[in-house]
């Protein structure tokens, strides 16, 4: 049975059936999920641009994915989380007794997914190391983060093979993502616009749908761009208006007065001798001796300058809160020193990326994992090549060096933690 797909293009020839599976759903049409799918949002898809983007089309603009590219504080603010996000290993875990799986002081984030490794030949530790042919793992992750970034919304297509099973995942771009609700399963399906327009439907289970959440609708998923797009907006309007005042400008940075009124030989001769002695690198800040009756003045900042500095200041500091970024780690480094440089860095870690490192695990043990074994696996990131947390490592190291030294935990029990074996194993 193959996918039904509906689209204005039936056949681009050769070069278009060779494209990635995303595009031409080449898995899904073999098992018996693909034509309950056409057949269950099929019919919706005539009608693309009625749907619901992403939840709801305001929510799921392409202009929020336009700040990456034009706003520098956006893009520098996404790429830290995506590059903290997309370093970290995804461990896949099966499930301890809860007797087993926590001691005294574990940190949340690791103590919620303790288990003991799957290994690396596992199918889901397989599919997540390697999403598809054409994408890696730091790669699916870049995405994620980023389309969540800017649209507040992630959606992973899950593309299967013959027999039913998960062998591709693909990020989907919020922006090309429709949603078809339903009264009473709240999702009927979704609908991506796939190359040269062709429409996709989806069943709900073959898709990973990441959101956060929204108080005004509960499809969509509350982009931080909508927040923060007047501040962002402040920054770019200052850039680009303080690039046309460089580019007509005739103030000059200096002002020269003298008595009586020159002769237009004398303001030659005066331009000729100034530039000679004081243009160019090499000649910058030399003294200068002004004639008698001469009086030099600096212009320095204007009222409009600071105005221009001051709107920059406020845009990168509205983006770095809203996206819980410390300034200094986007390229602020006034005021820095080498202890609140690596204050600011942990408490990213501890704070904004902790959280989000949660965020994505709970929306793949709802989502991703019951196709592998459901309540028998979890998923935990590898924080130990972190360097910002390593004081926190070493604090851990010595509590539980006190727990095994008081026989609250055994040695076995610590090295189980640290997801190593037990000792003679």
């Amino acid at each position: 049975m193959r996918r039904i797909q509906v689209g204005i293009v039936k056949d681009m020839g050769q070069g278009f059936r060779a494209l990635s599976a995303v595009m031409r759903r080449r898995h899904v049409g073999r098992h018996g999920s693909a034509g309950a799918a056409a057949d269950n949002v099929g019919g919706y898809t005539h009608g693309f641009g009625e749907l619901m983007g992403g939840g709801g089309s305001d929510w799921a603009q392409t202009a929020f994915g336009e700040y990456y590219p034009r706003s520098a504080i956006v893009y520098a603010a996404i790429k830290v989380r995506q590059d903290a996000i997309a370093r970290l290993p995804l461990r896949v875990m099966r499930r301890l007794p809860a007797s087993r799986t926590r001691g005294p002081g574990d940190d949340s984030v690791n103590a919620r997914a303790a288990g003991e490794p799957v290994g690396a030949e596992h199918p889901l530790q397989r599919l997540l190391d390697s999403p598809n042919p054409f994408w890696s793992r730091s790669d699916l992750w870049r995405a994620t983060e980023t389309y969540l970034s800017l649209w507040g919304a992630a959606f992973w297509g899950l593309e299967r093979d013959e027999n039913g099973g998960i062998v591709e995942i693909w990020p989907l771009r919020p922006d090309k993502m429709r949603l078809i609700p339903d009264e009473r399963r709240f999702i009927k399906g979704f609908v991506y616009m796939g190359a040269g327009g062709a429409l996709v439907p989806y069943l709900p289970e073959d898709v990973v749908w990441m959101r956060y959440f929204n108080p005004l609708d509960e499809y969509a998923g509350l982009s931080p761009i909508a927040p923060l797009r007047q501040s962002a907006d402040m920054g770019m309007d200052a850039l680009r208006a303080n690039r046309k005042l460089l580019q007509n400008d005739s103030t000059p940075g200096i002002i020269i007065e003298m008595e009586g009124i020159p002769t237009d030989a004398e303001v030659r001769d005066f331009y000729a001798r100034w530039e000679s002695r004081f243009q160019g690198v090499e000649k910058t800040r030399r003294p200068a001796l002004l004639s008698p009756g001469m009086k030099a003045s600096n212009l320095g900042f204007s009222p409009r300058d600071m105005e221009y500095i001051e709107s920059l200041r406020w845009s990168l500091e509205d983006v770095t809160r809203v996206f819980g970024v410390p300034k200094v780690m986007v390229g602020d480094l006034e005021n820095t020193t080498f202890s609140n440089f690596s204050t600011a860095r942990r408490l990213f870690w501890e704070d904004t990326i902790a959280a989000q490192l949660e965020f994505y695990r709970e929306a793949l043990q709802q989502h991703l994992l019951p196709h592998f074994g459901g309540d028998t696996l979890t998923v935990q990131f590898d924080l130990s090549g972190v360097e910002a947390l390593k004081e926190s490592e070493e604090n851990k190291a010595k509590r539980r060096r006190i727990y095994v030294q008081a026989g609250i935990m055994t040695i076995d029990e610590v090295r189980r933690d640290m997801n190593l074996p037990p000792l003679g194993s």
